[in-house]
């Protein structure tokens, strides 16, 4: 009990107070050992038990009172993580290929390579923003294929941004409310394309490993954080379903009503069916999707399953998980049954600590610049678009931010996480953030 007090109503407390600890100060002040044995025996035997019972009754009128803030049931929260693509443990249930042509480099390197570029592999840049920028600004290196001296050029991953945007088609077409998606490993992938174009001799340094065509990188400076062959997962896996043997048809005789049955799925997780063009209509009803369709049978059409049970790591599953769940406390459950937004700086601070970035950074102030700009950086909402409030036309809310482990490389991912999200909530201002 003590351990779910602190956790869930420390928040709420009036103050702290340990009635045993203040007997014991007040008992060293009888100075008789006599008289302070007689009045600790009577004090703990009768005023203590009474206290007891009293504030354990307390507790259960608070737990009570927690009890019937019941927060939202939120079926749709993502998990993401990254491994060594030869490490991937495809036994583990909780966490899948985001894309799952990563599995197969030669079928990735058919559908990427163009006319001019082949595709020699995928990189991760375990590096800070800064060092990643200049990395991507550099563009070209130097590097070797099949023993002789090759030209390379390092791209975006643009497949998981192409990724995170279908998820967001997905949400809108089954309407679901979005929630920003922790970008922070796929903003951080890039794709290596050999290019025509002299470089002289083989370089002399190791450089980075590719998988195909017996490929290095030669990075210089940034060859210290580019990791090769590295397969990002995330809680999510599309299921395929064909037509069942019996389908309700519309009223009117033209249109078919087909169901997604979750009578045998697993109880709290999400499932979202993936749009096309012979769905015209989904609905979200107990233990069941609804699909509209001029199609009597239909084969191959998909649903997204978001897994909410606790994520497994499987061995060397090491890289810290991303998540974008909020911690549960009754200040967070009594906000959103009140359903009245507070723009205070206790209630800014609130949003953002229940995010899951603690580990990595803290809010430690905020500034308000009546000044215009142009628009925000790039956030993990880039596709979201909101012409009634454009940002060319916003006041600056700016967040600072404190690093807990100066240097690592996912703080700036993180404050672009928090910042993302919380531009979601506000819409009267243009959000900005800063590692300070």
């Amino acid at each position: 009990m003590a351990g779910w007090f602190e956790n869930n109503m420390s928040a709420v407390r009036e103050y702290p107070f340990d009635f045993e600890r203040y007997m014991e100060q007040r008992l060293r002040e009888i100075d008789s050992l006599d008289e302070r044995r007689f009045m600790k025996e009577i004090l703990l035997q009768g005023l203590g038990s009474a206290v007891q019972c009293m504030e354990e009754k307390y507790r259960k009128l608070e737990r009570r009172v927690y009890d019937e803030y019941e927060p939202r049931a939120n079926r749709y929260e993502t998990v993401m993580t990254i491994v060594k693509r030869e490490l991937y443990d495809p036994a583990n249930k909780t966490l899948y290929p985001v894309t799952d042509m990563d599995l197969d480099p030669e079928k990735l390197a058919e559908a990427l390579s163009e006319e001019g570029r082949i595709f020699r592999g995928t990189i991760f840049f375990e590096g800070d923003d800064g060092r990643q920028k200049a990395f991507e600004e550099t563009g070209r290196f130097a590097g070797a294929s099949g023993g002789e001296a090759a030209l390379f050029c390092v791209k975006p991953a643009s497949r998981y941004r192409d990724r995170i945007e279908l998820l967001y088609q997905i949400f809108q077409d089954n309407h679901v409310p979005w929630q920003t998606v922790h970008t922070g490993y796929l903003d951080k992938f890039y794709d290596v394309f050999q290019v025509a174009g002299n470089t002289g001799n083989v370089p002399f340094e190791e450089g980075v490993r590719l998988p195909l065509g017996e490929a290095r990188l030669c990075c210089g400076e940034y060859g210290a954080f580019v990791r090769p062959d590295m397969l990002p997962i995330w809680n999510m896996e599309w299921i395929a379903f064909d037509s069942a043997n019996f389908m309700v048809p519309c009223t009117d005789g033209i249109y078919y009503e087909h169901e997604f049955s979750l009578d045998d799925r697993e109880e709290g997780d999400g499932y979202l069916i993936r749009p096309n063009e012979d769905i015209l209509e989904i609905r979200h009803e107990n233990k069941k999707l609804i699909l509209k369709s001029k199609k009597e049978l239909f084969e191959g059409w998909e649903v997204l399953h978001i897994i909410q049970r606790p994520t497994e790591r499987s061995l060397d599953y090491d890289a810290p998980l991303l998540t974008n769940r909020r911690r549960d406390s009754f200040i967070r459950r009594h906000a959103e049954k009140s359903g009245t937004p507070l723009m205070t700086k206790a209630d800014l601070f609130r949003r953002i600590m229940e995010l899951d970035v603690g580990e990595f950074i803290e809010v430690t102030g905020y500034e308000l610049s009546r000044e215009t700009g142009g628009p925000a950086a790039p956030g993990m909402n880039w596709f979201v678009r909101d012409g009634l409030f454009p940002m060319e036309g916003r006041a600056t809310l700016m967040f600072k931010f404190k690093e807990k482990m100066p240097g690592h490389y996912l703080n700036g991912s993180m404050a672009r996480f928090v910042i993302s999200q919380m531009q979601m909530e506000i819409s009267e201002y243009r959000c900005v953030g800063v590692l300070v």
